[in-house]
């Protein structure tokens, strides 16, 4: 990772008028603070905004000016005088987590830190006669799993058996900026990583991958195929992708589908989240046999978490 785009690891500062990382409680910071993008910044916050990690105190670079002479959008960083205080934010490259014993890794669980994934939902839940709002078509967003036994333990090839949840991605969407900073352990990794480091962007995708991965576009087109517009005909969904040799990149699900999650043809623009394979599709790739709970778009709030 370029040291650029480590420093855009910090989307957001937690900024509350009157706490210090020296005296404040950090439930109360989460609780209690403003979330703040670098667009967002005012001199005023200066000494009142925090890491959302290690709660240590944070600047903009560069203060007065919302870009750099090079074009480069202005970031959040670390203050020098908290460089002793370990943060992962201030990393180039991300690391994993790692835990210590099966009591720390439990503890995290509880605490909504870390999230055991065993897998997305497949099939359409049953909806509850009381179903309403934003998500409608997706009101399950995680079923307990099996015990899994996984692999995050501090030592070489130790284990954990800890409780799973088979969820959806319009669960993650949710509170998505309270999840971005969360430890994530998704099938057959070999370590939790934040979800803000497991998230890759469309528009660099320049082939196939047969590794299921967590993926975020802008939908730049949709189309409903078919003369007739029936819900099962397919619906081509194109994301932005700027990549040589790729004519296109699209989703590629039958329109009840993708309608029922969302996207219709206004959703032009709108942020999506998949979890699946990257596929051919003649000049171009794909995302195709999605299940139900493996793609969702994100609420237009959160947007600016990914640019």
């Amino acid at each position: 990772m370029a040291e650029a785009d480590s420093k855009r690891r910090i989307k957001y500062a937690l900024q509350l008028v009157g706490w210090s990382y020296e005296n404040g409680n950090q439930d109360v910071l989460k609780r209690d603070a403003a979330r703040v993008a670098p667009s967002e910044y005012r001199s005023e916050m200066d000494g009142s905004l925090f890491c959302p990690v290690c709660f240590t105190n944070l600047n903009r670079v560069p203060k007065q000016k919302e870009h750099f002479s090079n074009g480069r959008e202005a970031y959040f960083c670390h203050l020098a005088a908290y460089k002793e205080i370990k943060c992962d934010l201030r990393s180039s490259k991300p690391e994993g987590k790692r835990y210590e014993t099966y009591e720390e890794a439990r503890k995290a669980i509880d605490d909504e830190n870390l999230v055991i994934v065993d897998g997305f939902i497949k099939d359409k839940p049953e909806l509850p006669d009381d179903a309403g709002g934003e998500y409608d078509e997706t009101p399950v967003e995680d079923i307990d799993g099996p015990i899994s036994d996984v692999p995050i333990g501090r030592h070489r090839g130790e284990s954990f058996k800890l409780p799973s949840k088979i969820t959806t991605v319009a669960g993650i969407c949710r509170n998505f900026d309270e999840n971005l900073y969360k430890y994530y352990y998704f099938p057959n990794k070999k370590y939790s990583i934040r979800l803000v480091d497991l998230l890759h962007p469309v528009e660099k995708i320049q082939e196939e991958d047969d590794e299921p991965k967590l993926y975020f576009g802008t939908i730049e087109s949709t189309i409903h195929l078919g003369e007739h517009k029936r819900p099962d005909n397919i619906r081509m969904t194109y994301l932005k992708n700027n990549q040589i040799g790729v004519q296109d990149f699209c989703i590629k699900l039958q329109d009840r589908h993708q309608r029922s999650h969302g996207i219709t043809d206004a959703s032009i623009g709108r942020t999506v989240i998949v979890y699946g394979k990257v596929s051919d599709n003649g000049t171009g790739l794909c995302f195709k046999n999605l299940g139900w709970g493996e793609f969702a778009l994100l609420p237009r709030k959160y947007d600016g978490l990914l640019a």
